[in-house]
C-alpha cells in the first residue's frame, strides 16, 4: 500500500510538472527554413487582410487583438508561427539578451488558444517599432517580398503583403494608439527612404529566424546593405528611389497615367488616416474632460494624437504629387484624367467643374459627426501649405484643419 502510494504521487507530481510548464505551442521538430519563408509569404499574400483582428466570423481566436503599427507585424509572424507549429522568439524591446518566445510558461493553466491571446497581449507591450533593428535585417530591393517589413524607427512601421505587376507594393499597417480595429492597406511604397548608413535600423527588412536571433545583422542569410548606398546616390529623394525599386521588381512598365492616379489615391489615402487620428484625438480629449480627469493630455497620450510627424509626411506627399503630375499647360474639362486631376490640386485657377471633381474623388469628411461636411485635396493643401494647420490635439478641429486665419494658442503643455 505504501509503495502505491508513493508510485500515486509520483505520477500526479509529473503530471502537475507537465501541466505546469506548458509553453505557449509546442514545435516538435519544425524550424524555419527557406521552404517555410515561401509558405510564409504565400500565408501572408492571401490571408493578411485589414479585417485580421475584426473578423469575428473567420478568426475568433484572433478576434479583436488590439495592435498598433509594430504590434501588427510581429503578430503577424507569431501567428503563421503559431498556427503551424514553428518556433517563434524575438527581443524585449531595449532588451539586447531577453527574449519573448513560444517557449514562455507565463499561462500555463490556461487552455492553448486563451494562452496565445494572453501571449499576444504580452507580446504587444513590450515591442515597437524601435526593436525591430534587433529581430530583422536589411535585404537587397530586388528580393523584397511579401512577408517583409519596412521600418522607420520611433515613427512608423509596414508590412508587405503583396506586389503588383509594375512593381508597386501593396503594404498593410497599423496606427497608434494599440486598439483594436481593422489594418490600413495602401498600394504603394511607404513614404520613407532609409536614411541610417551606419545602423542600418530602419529600411526594407526581413524577420531573422530564431535559431539566428544574436547573430549578427551581416550574417544573416539574405542581408545587404544596397538600399543604403541607392537612397545615398538619390540623395534620399523619393520618387527616383523608389522608382528604382519598381523597376527591379516589376513585371511591366506603369504607364504615367497609371502612376499619377496610384500617387492621388495614396495621397488621399494619407489624409483620410489623418482623419482618423485627428478624430480619434478629439474624443478621447472630450472623454478626458467629460470625466472631470484632466483638461490636458499627458506627454504620452499627445505623442499619441498629435500629428507632427504624419503632417511633414503628408506634406511631402503633396510635394511629390506635385512634380510629378503638375507641369504646367492649359486646364480642361473636356476629359479629366489623372494628369488633370492632379495639377487641379495646385493650380491657381480652376475651371467650373473641376472643384467638384477633386470632391467625389477624395472628399475628407472632417467635420465629426458629418457625413457630408468635407473638404478636398485641395483645400487642404492650401491650408497645409499656408501654415494654417495645427498638429497639437488639444486644438479644436476647425484649427487641425486650418479652417481660420487664427492661429491655435492652447493653453495645454506641448511635448
Amino acid at each position: 500500500m505504501q509503495n502505491f502510494l508513493k508510485y500515486t504521487l509520483i505520477v500526479c507530481f509529473l503530471l502537475f510538472s507537465k501541466a505546469s510548464s506548458a509553453d505557449v505551442w509546442k514545435t516538435g521538430n519544425n524550424y524555419w527554413n527557406n521552404n517555410w519563408e515561401n509558405k510564409y509569404r504565400l500565408w501572408v499574400s492571401k490571408e493578411w487582410k485589414p479585417d485580421f483582428f475584426m473578423n469575428r466570423k473567420k478568426r475568433p481566436q484572433y478576434y479583436r487583438i488590439p495592435h498598433d503599427c509594430a504590434d501588427a507585424i510581429y503578430l503577424m509572424r507569431a501567428v503563421f508561427s503559431y498556427e503551424n507549429k514553428l518556433p517563434f522568439k524575438i527581443h524585449y524591446l531595449d532588451k539586447k539578451h531577453r527574449y519573448i518566445s513560444n517557449t514562455m510558461k507565463n499561462w500555463d493553466k490556461l487552455p492553448q488558444g486563451q494562452r496565445f491571446r494572453e501571449f499576444a497581449k504580452f507580446l504587444i507591450d513590450r515591442v515597437g517599432t524601435r526593436s525591430f533593428f534587433r529581430d530583422t535585417f536589411p535585404i537587397a530591393l530586388a528580393d523584397i517580398k511579401a512577408g517583409d517589413l519596412y521600418v522607420q524607427p520611433g515613427s512608423h512601421s509596414y508590412a508587405i503583403n503583396g506586389i503588383t505587376e509594375t512593381g508597386v507594393l501593396a503594404i498593410m499597417s497599423s496606427t497608434t494608439p494599440a486598439a483594436p480595429k481593422n489594418m490600413i492597406q495602401l498600394y504603394s511604397f511607404p513614404f520613407f527612404i532609409p536614411h541610417d548608413l551606419v545602423g542600418m535600423t530602419d529600411g526594407y527588412r526581413r524577420f531573422m529566424w530564431p535559431r539566428n536571433i544574436d547573430k549578427p545583422m551581416q550574417q544573416q542569410p539574405g542581408f545587404s546593405s544596397e538600399q543604403y548606398q541607392i537612397a545615398k546616390k538619390v540623395d534620399f529623394n523619393y520618387i527616383p528611389f523608389t522608382d528604382i525599386i519598381a523597376k527591379k521588381l516589376r513585371r511591366r512598365k506603369e504607364p504615367l497615367e497609371e502612376k499619377t492616379m496610384r500617387l492621388m489615391h495614396s495621397l488621399c489615402s494619407f489624409a483620410k488616416e489623418r482623419v482618423n487620428y485627428v478624430n480619434d484625438g478629439l474624443a478621447y480629449l472630450a472623454r478626458l474632460r467629460k470625466q472631470g480627469k484632466r483638461r490636458c493630455m499627458n506627454a504620452q497620450e499627445y505623442d499619441y494624437y498629435s500629428t507632427p510627424s504624419r503632417d511633414k509626411r503628408l506634406y511631402r506627399f503633396f510635394q511629390e504629387v506635385y512634380q510629378i503630375a503638375y507641369s504646367g499647360g492649359k486646364l480642361t474639362e473636356d476629359e479629366v484624367n489623372a494628369q488633370i486631376l492632379a495639377r487641379s490640386i495646385f493650380h491657381p485657377v480652376l475651371p467650373d467643374g473641376l472643384l467638384k471633381e477633386l470632391d467625389d474623388f477624395c472628399g475628407l469628411p472632417i467635420y465629426p459627426g458629418s457625413n457630408t461636411k468635407h473638404i478636398n485635396l485641395r483645400q487642404l493643401w492650401e491650408a497645409m501649405d499656408a501654415g494654417k494647420v495645427s498638429y497639437d490635439p488639444h486644438a479644436p478641429f476647425i484649427y487641425r484643419w486650418g479652417l481660420t486665419d487664427k492661429k491655435y494658442v492652447g493653453s495645454c503643455p506641448t511635448f
